[in-house]
């Protein structure tokens, strides 16, 4: 059974973690600071797409000879 106790300032949550697989306990803290680091960001979605198309750029300038040979 899950609880959660809600306070003034946090919310402490407790899942059992019998016949969970292993590293989804993991996943599932990693998901939840991402998702708490998400919404205290001031970045912009339109300064987010900027940024990914970035990365995008850069990760296919540095593997496109993996596809197409030197």
């Amino acid at each position: 059974m899950v609880y959660v106790v809600a306070g003034k300032d946090e919310i402490r949550v407790s899942i059992p973690i019998n016949g969970m697989p292993p590293g989804a306990a993991d996943a599932l803290l990693g998901w939840l600071r991402a998702e708490v680091v998400a919404r205290q960001s001031r970045l912009t979605e339109d300064k987010a797409w900027l940024l990914a198309e970035d990365v995008k750029a850069g990760w296919w300038e540095q593997n496109q000879a993996r596809f197409f040979g030197k």
